[in-house]
Parts: C-alpha cells; sequence; structure tokens
C-alpha cells in the first residue's frame, strides 16, 4: 500500500473524538417539520440535542465546547436514506461483496437480518454521509417477503456501534414476485401470513411436530410476529395501482402497518391510500415506465399523493452507491408541485416516522439524535453542499474515497514531473487529453 493510500485510509477511519458539548450557530434553521428559526442556535450535548432555538439560547461557557458557524448557511436535520442496500453490498458485479439477499429459493426469507451483514467500513458509506445522509433504512432484497430492516446511523467504521436498531420493518414485493404472477404471489402471501397467526397459538405444538406443515420455516414465521402484532411497519414495494388497493386490503384484513414503496400509480388511488394513513416511498425522476407495472408513472406523483393526504417520503430506489442524490429528487418533487417543506420533511421527518422512528429521527428536536447538516445553499438546489455533516452530535471528516481520488489525480504534474513528452508523430494532435497521454504512471 503506497504512502497516500495508507494516509487514505487513516482519514476515513480515524475521525476526531467527539467533543463534550457542541454548538451550531447561526443560519436558518429547518426543523424537519416545516418550522424554521432564524439565527439558530443549537446545542448538542452527548450526542444529542440539548437546546434549540434563536439567539436567546445561553450558549455554554465551559471549556471544551465546540463551535460550527452556520451563519448565512441553511441548517437542517440529516438527511434519511430508505429502502436500500448500503453496507450489504459494494461492487455491483462482484459476488463477495453482496449480503443483500438470502441465496435460495424459498419467496419468505422473513427471518433474514440485514443487521448482521452490514459493513460498517464500507466506502459507500462516506460517500453518502458528506452528501448530508445521517441515516439508513438497510433492507434486504430478493423473494416475496425479502427479511428484516435495519435503522444504522451513518458513523463510518463503528461496527458496533453505527447500528441504532434491528428490525424496524420487514419488507416485502409483490407484482410478480412469486409464481410468475401477482394474483399467486398474493396467495401465497395470505397462506404465509394466516400460517403466522396460527403459529403464535400453537408454537408448542409445532415443536412436538403436533401441526399440519406451514407455508414457512419457523424461524420465518416467528419473524412476521412484531409485523402482525402492529409493532412494526411491513414494507412492500408495489407500482401498479392495484396491486397497491390488494396491499390495502391485505393491511386492513391482517391489520399491518403498511407502507408502500416505489408507488409509481399511487396517484391513481391517492384517496384510498390518505384514508388507510398509508406512507409511500417514491423517486419523483421515476417518470417514465420502465415495465408494465409503471405505466401511469409521472412527475407529479409526489406532489398528488401530498395533495390528497398521502404521507409522501422521497427516496433514491435505483441503487445503494447514490442514496445523496435524495435531495436532487426532492428537488425535482418541488419543480413539479410539492411544496418545498413538504419535500424537506419528505427526506427527514417523515422516513423516521414510515419506520416508526419519529421519537428519536428526522427532525432538530430536544432529547432527538444529534444528526445535522450544515448547507451552503438551499439543500434541494444543485449548487449547493454540505459544509459540516453531525452524526450523533459528532463533526465527521468531510472526506470519502471519491475526494481522496480527486485530490490525488487532481493534478497529473506529479506524475510527468511536470513536463510535457513530445511526440515523434508528426501528425498534430488536439490538445484535450495530452497530459494524461504522456504523463507517466502513477508511482506504487
Amino acid at each position: 500500500m503506497s504512502h497516500i493510500l495508507f494516509v487514505a485510509a487513516l482519514a476515513l477511519k480515524s475521525p476526531a473524538a467527539p467533543a463534550p458539548v457542541t454548538v451550531v450557530k447561526g443560519g436558518d434553521l429547518h426543523v424537519g417539520d416545516g418550522t424554521v428559526v432564524k439565527n439558530a442556535t443549537i446545542v448538542i450535548r452527548d450526542g444529542k440535542f440539548a437546546a434549540v432555538g434563536g439567539p436567546e439560547v445561553q450558549v455554554p461557557s465551559a471549556g471544551g465546547v465546540t463551535l460550527v458557524d452556520a451563519a448565512g448557511k441553511v441548517v437542517t436535520p440529516g438527511l434519511v436514506a430508505c429502502d436500500n442496500q448500503l453496507g450489504l453490498v459494494e461492487i455491483d458485479l462482484e459476488g463477495s461483496t453482496h449480503d443483500d439477499a438470502r441465496a435460495d429459493d424459498h419467496p419468505v426469507r422473513a427471518a433474514y437480518d440485514a443487521s448482521r451483514a452490514f459493513h460498517a467500513e464500507s466506502s459507500l458509506i462516506q460517500v453518502q454521509a458528506i452528501g448530508g445522509v445521517t441515516t439508513a433504512a438497510v433492507a434486504p432484497a430478493g423473494g416475496l417477503l425479502s427479511g428484516q430492516v435495519a435503522w444504522v446511523d451513518l458513523v463510518h467504521g463503528d461496527h458496533r456501534g453505527a447500528l441504532t436498531k434491528a428490525g424496524v420493518a420487514l419488507d416485502g414485493n409483490l407484482g410478480h414476485s412469486f409464481g410468475g404472477s401477482r394474483a399467486a404471489a398474493l396467495a401465497k402471501l395470505h397462506e404465509v401470513l394466516s400460517d403466522a397467526q396460527v403459529f403464535r397459538g400453537r408454537k408448542d405444538a409445532y415443536e412436538r411436530a403436533q401441526t399440519r406443515p406451514f407455508a414457512a420455516h419457523a424461524l420465518d414465521l416467528q419473524a412476521l410476529q412484531p409485523a402482525l402484532a402492529g409493532q412494526i411497519p411491513l414494507t412492500l414495494s408495489a407500482d401498479r395501482a392495484s396491486d397497491i388497493l390488494a396491499a390495502l386490503d391485505l393491511a386492513k384484513e391482517y391489520k399491518l402497518r403498511l407502507v408502500v414503496v416505489g408507488g409509481s400509480e399511487a396517484w391513481k388511488v391517492a384517496p384510498e391510500l390518505a384514508a388507510a394513513k398509508v406512507p409511500v416511498i417514491v423517486q419523483p425522476s421515476r417518470n417514465l415506465p420502465s415495465s408494465f407495472d409503471t405505466l401511469g408513472a409521472r412527475l407529479d406523483n409526489a406532489a398528488l399523493l401530498a395533495a390528497a393526504g398521502v404521507p409522501v417520503v422521497i427516496a433514491w430506489l435505483d441503487d445503494s452507491h447514490n442514496l445523496r442524490n435524495i435531495t436532487q429528487e426532492a428537488g425535482i418533487a418541488v419543480a413539479n408541485g410539492l411544496p418545498w417543506a413538504t419535500a424537506l420533511r419528505a427526506i427527514t421527518l417523515e422516513p423516521a416516522l414510515a419506520y416508526g422512528q419519529g421519537a428519536t429521527h428526522g427532525s432538530v428536536a430536544l432529547g432527538k439524535v444529534a444528526n445535522l447538516v450544515v448547507w451552503s445553499g438551499d439543500p434541494l438546489e444543485l449548487s449547493s453542499r454540505p459544509t459540516d455533516v453531525l452524526v450523533r452530535g459528532r463533526a465527521i471528516p468531510m472526506v470519502s474515497r471519491q475526494t481522496l481520488l480527486r485530490d490525488r489525480y487532481r493534478s497529473l504534474d506529479k506524475f510527468g514531473g511536470g513536463k510535457s513528452t513530445k511526440s515523434t508523430d508528426a501528425r498534430p494532435r488536439p490538445d484535450t487529453g495530452a497530459a494524461a497521454t504522456t504523463a507517466a504512471p502513477p508511482q506504487k
């Protein structure tokens, strides 16, 4: 490993120790629930918000106080990325870096716990964190019921501490996720939920082999119990309007807390979703049909849902490498009719509420986890960037593998000695790319 890469590894794995007290002073604070505090003062102690208000808030005068100057900037809660495989997938085309799914053919994998495979040293964590994402709902993939969702704060390198809570939701898929037919998938889901209800009351009989065969393994049936008890939500991926209505019927029958993921045609059934108070996680840029399930996709989906009273969550659902793009997605929603404050809420407080974590995350309020972002300007504008990101009250280094590589190769002079090499080829060459052509290879 070269000296430069060794320094890079230290920069990523050895953040400074947290100060006892941090004060963020100045700037316009957008609390996350629509409230705006001008010239705000935020006091953070032991990783939580200890005081939030305007200039009247008393700043501790004792030693050991770290001051973050936010004057003239915008301050928001840390962003929450939903339904992703961050820390479960590192390189898409390298199978050994995939821990996002249980490799078997059984459609029911409810016992698969994403938190057990989360890799806190993933290089993707810092990429998202310096973009303002401080929390992720990490979900497994595949099957009819994929498994359990982990709620993770993006503390890079902290293998034991990054996980906030395991099993905050149960993730699944409708459509053609089983049997080559949406009708087969729904029938199987009904069968599994019904068996899970029976299993709850006859677990002892099952252990004595005194029950009929069930549709899933005992561990999977046991993992369904929190969802059947209404303790955690069931996050179901569904785009077609008919699938969303079927999911609503399923939730009503089994008294489930439903969250719809994808929802390309959710606007078509917005009144039903609003009446059931079911949140919908959407990606606004998905405005073109990628399949027959998404023929009704449109740019103003989020705006139409919000106008109908549906809790809207905005996410980047395409991959786990670009979760930071949720600010751009929120901006697209605003450009197509969603109120700005609702869009910010859709990437901060609304995701936390959807996953049952609103008591600790999603807004800047007393006692909540101090995840905070200071922005150079409007966070929904592409020209803005985070200047400071605090995760659990600690300012993280604003570096990632991408920024380190950018800085390393920003200038090629150090590899070619700053001298250009003239070609013996008499033909004229364009100036573009000349440095890359004549530079010596990087030193190892």
